[in-house]
């Protein structure tokens, strides 16, 4: 399954080191490191002007990094990780010692420009046309609500021009992975502007079965559409998507007892290839209406999720058993705010939220009579359930002095939630008395406060200091509650620019007082799903990263992250929080040059991840990685013809893994360790004309 490794020498030996980012956009400093603004805090300010642990990228960095997905942006970040297990939708971000669990939110809310997805399933997608990305590092919760205890992105789309502009991308990468995308944007009237985006794939994929057929296949359409009416005092976004998904599903490798989960030496057994259908539409509209001294904002928004999968149950090439799954997903929010407009000592804002999510689960085992035949099914259990967020939230900004800022948040967060399953079904809910039922409710609120003080030294550093409190509600898995879990967070950080502007150093120090981590597991009996609540874990850790403009043509940059956790009590006594790598490395060169009528630029990343546990087995252990992804580009007036390799060192890690006894057989058949594992080096190029 896995190729031969290229030598690290061979690959540090054949591109030139990446340049700058000395773009315009955002007031960049020709001489110096690009300023990039944000909206970290619901209003703009640059980035250095926030006292938060915050990532930011930029246009021409999203350009230069050929980031295209969530992944990608990911591995450029300290103390953050991304996993894809077994499908696209059952996906997991962890964050500072904090991850994710099936059914529930995600602990990193994920937001597309103002609008918060409804369910993790939402974030695993093409992106398309990107303005800026944000990673927000730390609890967000007094802003972005319940969920946002690790952190919050923000994806800021490309926004229509007044005057005709466009771009039209093909790209062909090892895999047979063909894709062409692009968009066309101008103004219909004085005031309205649109942008129309369109996308198609269809790759074979990298990752092959036992017998040679394709596993990770993709077959990807999507169109999008946004649409910006800028007049005196309103403004109006209306943004309009649809994607549909057909792709390569149950990927999972069958590791028998005793046999290291990490080799990667042997390709899935199958007699029958997964597939997973997803479709996605979304729209949402946002109206800001500006008064004298503040701006009404509110946003509606729609999201809806259609996906069913089916595959192999038993892992190998005996025809036995098939899962067929669906996980569906019909999100409606609202959300009114108020912003002052003055740029005065005290700023401020407040609002309300509301979101509504209704969702539908099955799976099914089904009979293999035949390889690659649909049969009968042996069992059957569905899960409707809806949730309901209240929420009330507000922030005041005030200059203490001309140097001095206090930051006070709030927002309190109200959570209902449901569960419905028939009792004709194999396993039935239960009451606490042990009697069959087919409804269980419950309901959860927090509030959660933040404050912050941060002191301008000089113009160009900034010390801060920080505790926020964090939440993220219980909900229902195949009938049992799992608990809500808070956390208490206090954080130390600073920002600086030295040198000109030409040197960035940001770092934080970081302590969470962790209560009642969700953690999800997989069983071998009815329902196959367990999730638990460990009851304490003490996280510290620390970030550091920075940019250095080495020479007019070539940058430099550099992130660590640390994780240092332990958990007390219960049976995970001692282990570390799960899922949570202790170190993060990320390095970084970009080269831009001209060269008569060309512009050349190169850019090469290094990332290196440390292992992690995944169960309190010991052999559920995921080895560190490393990771280099070069991209190097010629541009000639308007086109860019680029080569790229992503993960050139070939390497393999797994996202996540689940043992199965001997004496405890899943469906009497199958034991072993099933690992989902991430797929090997992709080489590839393309042609791309922008006006």
């Amino acid at each position: 399954m896995k190729n031969q490794h290229y030598p690290i020498l061979l690959a540090l030996g054949a591109v030139t080191p990446v340049g700058q980012t000395l773009a315009a956009e955002d007031g960049a400093d020709t001489q110096g490191i690009e300023v990039i603004e944000v909206t970290a805090r619901k209003r703009v300010e640059t980035l250095q002007d926030v006292p938060d642990a915050v990532t930011a990228f930029s246009e021409a960095d999203i350009e230069s990094a050929r980031i295209e997905n969530v992944s990608d942006f990911v591995n450029l970040t300290p103390n953050i990780m991304f996993r894809k297990t077994f499908r696209a939708g059952a996906s997991y971000i962890t964050m500072r010692g904090i991850t994710g669990t099936q059914q529930g939110l995600p602990p990193v809310t994920y937001v597309v420009d103002g609008v918060q997805v409804g369910a993790a399933d939402f974030i695993n997608q093409d992106m398309g046309e990107i303005q800026r990305i944000e990673v927000l590092r730390g609890p967000q919760g007094a802003l972005y609500g319940a969920g946002a205890m690790a952190g919050a992105i923000n994806v800021i789309t490309k926004q229509p021009t007044q005057d005709l502009s466009g771009k039209f991308k093909v790209q062909y990468a090892e895999g047979n992975d063909i894709s062409a995308n692009g968009y066309l944007s101008g103004g219909v009237s004085e005031d309205v502007y649109g942008l129309i985006s369109v996308g198609i794939r269809d790759s074979d994929g990298l990752i092959n079965s036992a017998d040679g057929r394709d596993m990770d296949f993709n077959d990807t359409r999507r169109v999008k559409t946004r649409w910006q009416y800028l007049g005196e005092n309103l403004e109006a976004d209306l943004r309009l998507g649809y994607a549909k998904y057909e792709q390569g599903a149950v990927m999972q490798d069958l590791v028998p007892i005793g046999s290291d989960i990490n080799s990667f030496s042997t390709s899935p057994k199958r007699s029958f290839i997964g597939k997973e259908n997803q479709e996605f539409k979304d729209a949402s509209l946002k109206l800001d209406y500006s008064f004298d001294d503040f701006t009404l904002t509110w946003i509606s928004a729609y999201q809806d999720a259609e996906q069913d999968l089916i595959g192999d149950l038993d892992w190998s090439e005996a025809n036995i058993f098939l899962q067929d799954l669906a996980d569906n997903f019909d999100v409606t929010s609202h959300e009114l705010r108020v912003t002052s407009n003055s740029d005065s000592a005290l700023r401020w804002l407040g609002g309300m939220y509301y979101q509504k999510r209704d969702s539908f689960n099955k799976l099914s085992i089904r009979l293999e009579p035949t390889p690659g035949e649909i049969g009968a099914s042996i069992f059957q259990q569905t899960d409707t359930k809806q949730d309901t967020i209240k929420a009330a939230f507000a922030q005041l900004n005030y200059d203490i002095t001309d140097n001095v800022e206090l930051t006070l948040a709030a927002r309190y967060d109200k959570v209902d939630f449901s569960t419905y399953r028939p009792l004709t079904e194999a396993v039935p809910y239960l009451d606490t008395k042990g009697n069959p039922i087919s409804q269980l409710s419950s309901s959860d609120s927090e509030f959660q406060p933040k404050a912050s003080i941060s002191w301008d030294i000089t113009d160009d550093t900034m010390l801060y200091a920080t505790y926020a409190a964090g939440f993220r509600p219980g909900f229902y898995n195949t009938g049992s509650v799992t608990k809500a879990e808070t956390t208490n967070n206090y954080e130390i950080g600073g920002k600086s620019m030295w040198w000109e502007n030409r040197l960035q150093l940001n770092g934080a120090i970081f302590y969470i007082d962790y209560s009642e981590q969700q953690f999800s597991t997989i069983v071998p009996e009815a329902p196959f799903r367990a999730v638990e609540n460990i009851d304490a874990t003490k996280i510290k850790g620390l970030e550091l990263e920075g940019k250095l403009l080495l020479t007019e043509d070539l940058l430099s940059t550099l992130s660590y992250g640390y994780t240092d956790s332990e958990i007390s009590g219960g049976i995970y006594e001692g282990f570390s929080a799960p899922v949570t790598p202790k170190n993060t490395f990320n390095l970084g060169l970009q080269y831009t040059r001209d060269i008569s009528d060309w512009v050349w630029s190169s850019r090469i990343d290094y990332r290196y991840q440390g292992d992690f546990f995944l169960d309190r087995r010991e052999e559920l252990n995921a080895n560190s990685v490393q990771y280099l992804n070069i991209n190097t580009s010629l541009e000639w007036q308007e086109w860019r013809f680029s080569v790229f390799a992503e993960n050139l060192l070939d390497e393999y890690t797994i996202t996540n893994a689940t043992f199965i006894p001997a004496d405890q057989p899943l469906l009497g058949v199958v034991s072993g360790t099933i690992t989902a594992f991430t797929p090997g080096r992709q080489i590839g190029a393309s042609v791309e004309y922008k006006f």
